[in-house]
């Protein structure tokens, strides 16, 4: 009995270290983005104005990600990522951000499936100098689902099939498809099915920086699946088998000292009565940012939405000045102010799900016309 367990535990020690070397590959990492802030509403047109103070999480997460090499330059990867919410004000749940399996080849690009940020979204996200902040340029870019869109533009999709292509010479082109059939309740014979696109050239070299991207969604017959008719959007009806897009041009200039970039989004959709454009609008972003030290940089944003649809005075401006300190490669002290001012006819809030201080900006009571506007002071500290 003594010679078996002896002949086990030599087995383990040999067992155990190629398990271990099989799952060396997976690596964790994440983001934990906290900060102070103070958030005012502005005046309002028949509301109430207010102030308050909030501790916020703006995109925190945790993942986990590794790789497998397969040879001949091939390889299979996987990614779990989910957000947290150090606010605490909410759970979290595995898999809610992007969350895939796929396979890498060096000559050929990458195929992906499960949840992952479209195309038409990764292709500007690096351009915002306020991301992931109350001063997020998603409070009017990128779509807003029901109120400038049915589905937002700037999103993360899942049921997805996703193609990135190798750099070639500083060129990359992604293509995004989303099967929108999955919860189906009425028969095939009887429905259109929906379904999205989103596609995205982009450019790097040197100081220069530019991207191209287009996205639509079909939104197919109510009760045909994910992105059906008012399934997709229950505050709007008449969207069934209909069509809505986007496109955006953007370009980056960056030196050692400065940087400035530059985004054009204009969206279209035919969902009012007689196919006329329910949603559509433009929206334009500047940005710049000055490095005072190596350490040191202080940037400026500007955001104009125009009106939307047929609705006049609907649309709004925002603001941004901000300051950041980097105390290693890994974390960074900021402290901005934002200002967004709506139009008469329009009601937006600030950061729009980004950062959970943004809720209370423009939250209830203030009314149309008001004009939220943010204090904060944050760490970010990746791992």
């Amino acid at each position: 009995m003594k010679k078996k367990l002896l002949a086990l535990a030599v087995a383990g020690a040999f067992v155990a270290p190629a398990a271990m070397a099989d799952t060396a590959n997976v690596n964790v990492y994440g983001v934990m983005n906290m900060s102070f802030d103070g958030t005012s509403t502005g005046n309002a047109a028949g509301g109430t104005s207010y102030s308050q103070t909030k501790v916020s999480s703006a995109q925190s997460r945790i993942g986990f990600k590794g790789a497998e090499d397969l040879g001949g330059g091939t390889s299979a990867l996987f990614q779990i990522e989910q957000g947290l919410n150090g606010d605490a004000s909410a759970g979290t749940t595995m898999g809610t951000r992007n969350t895939f399996v796929g396979l890498k080849g060096d000559s050929w690009g990458t195929v992906l499936l499960g949840v992952n940020d479209t195309p038409y979204k990764s292709s500007t996200r690096g351009m915002d100098l306020f991301f992931d902040t109350i001063a997020d340029n998603r409070t009017l870019m990128g779509g807003i689902t029901g109120v400038t869109s049915a589905i937002a533009f700037d999103g993360r999709s899942s049921n997805s099939v996703t193609y990135n292509s190798p750099d070639l010479s500083g060129f990359k082109v992604g293509v995004q498809y989303v099967a929108g059939a999955e919860t189906a309740t009425t028969a095939a014979s009887a429905a259109t099915k929906g379904n999205m696109w989103s596609l995205a050239g982009s450019y790097a070299a040197g100081p220069i920086t530019a991207a191209l991207a287009y996205e639509t969604h079909d939104m197919g017959s109510p009760g045909s699946g994910a992105l059906a008719g008012a399934a997709a959007a229950p505050s709007i009806t008449g969207v069934a088998n209909k069509k809505e897009r986007a496109y955006k041009l953007a370009g980056g200039y960056a030196l050692d000292q400065f940087a400035v970039n530059v985004v054009y989004e204009k969206t279209s959709d035919g969902f009012g009565a007689g196919g006329v454009d329910l949603f559509d609008h433009r929206t334009w972003y500047l940005a710049g940012k000055y490095n005072v030290t190596g350490s040191d940089a202080v940037k400026v944003a500007y955001t104009n939405m125009g009106h939307v649809g047929s609705v006049n005075n609907s649309g709004a401006k925002q603001m941004s000045i901000g300051y950041d300190h980097s105390m290693s490669k890994r974390t960074t002290v900021y402290a901005l102010y934002t200002k967004l001012t709506n139009d008469s006819a329009a009601n937006y809030s600030l950061a729009n799900g980004v950062s959970t201080g943004g809720s209370a900006a423009g939250g209830a009571g203030a009314g149309l016309d008001a004009d939220p506007s943010a204090f904060s002071v944050g760490l970010r500290h990746a791992f």
